[in-house]
């Protein structure tokens, strides 16, 4: 493919896959309880710059995901392969992968790009390694007899500690709360910097406005982490996007046009 090279990054969402009858408060803290909701797995690809970005690997499949998670489903269009196919790019065209964290519906199909630098925090490996027993299967963690997916390819890991510019216009900067090791991504767009924030805003409702208080994720390990996290973010970030909202599907693109 012809990579983009411009001064600014264009963000392109995807899914693969949905996650159903999700416990909403799992993902607005203190909030709507009861209530169930339908989740999708997203994965961002960063385009406009030397390099082909992209922001996590995804969710498992389905069968996967229904014997030890939540019901699941993939439709064609949402199959690794396809997902990518559709945004014009190969898994083995990406230059670099972020992962936000290690939970599984973020980090499941790294093997799928041979010739990606993976990046990802050292908090987040060594919590991961050892995470407390209610995150234990968030992680697939081998306290509970299981071997994380990314493991497996934990020789490939570049593992950093803090915020990085990865490439002009992209940069990671470290959010803990979700997770000890959780990490955005702050992009220059020709409208401004967009935060892709993941699961410390999975719903666009967790923050719709950067002027208010947002409302923390409810799955966390640290709240006081997740407010100082707000903070930080709010002195950089014009726009955030969210780790699993249905409604980011709606744009072909970021910035919106």
């Amino acid at each position: 493919m012809v990579i983009e090279k411009n001064n600014h990054w264009t963000i392109w969402p995807t899914s693969m896959g949905n996650v159903h009858d999700v416990e909403k408060s799992n993902f607005t803290y203190a909030q709507n309880y009861g209530e169930k909701i339908t989740l999708t797995s997203l994965v961002y690809l960063l385009k406009g710059g030397p390099k082909l970005i992209l922001l996590d690997t995804g969710m498992s499949d389905p069968d996967w995901a229904q014997q030890y998670h939540s019901p699941s489903s993939r439709e064609k269009f949402q199959e690794p392969l396809t997902a990518l196919a559709n945004l014009q790019v190969t898994p083995e065209e990406i230059d670099i992968v972020i992962l936000t964290h290690l939970h599984w519906d973020h980090c499941f199909n790294i093997s799928l790009f041979p010739n990606s630098r993976i990046i990802v925090q050292k908090d987040e490996v060594q919590y991961a390694l050892f995470p407390l027993p209610i995150h234990n299967i968030y992680y697939e963690a081998l306290s509970m007899g299981m071997t994380p997916v990314w493991l497996k390819d934990i020789s490939r890991l570049e593992i950093v500690d803090g915020d990085l510019e990865v490439v002009p216009g992209v940069s990671i900067v470290k959010l803990p709360g979700h997770t000890p090791g959780f990490q955005g991504v702050n992009i220059k767009t020709e409208k401004g910097y967009h935060l892709i924030a993941g699961d410390l805003c999975p719903l666009f409702e967790n923050w719709p406005d950067m002027d208010k208080e947002p409302i923390p994720p409810g799955i966390h390990v640290n709240l006081v982490d997740c407010y100082d996290s707000y903070r930080k973010a709010r002195a950089f970030a014009q726009l955030i996007l969210p780790g699993h909202d249905m409604k980011v599907l709606e744009y072909e693109s970021f910035p919106i046009r």
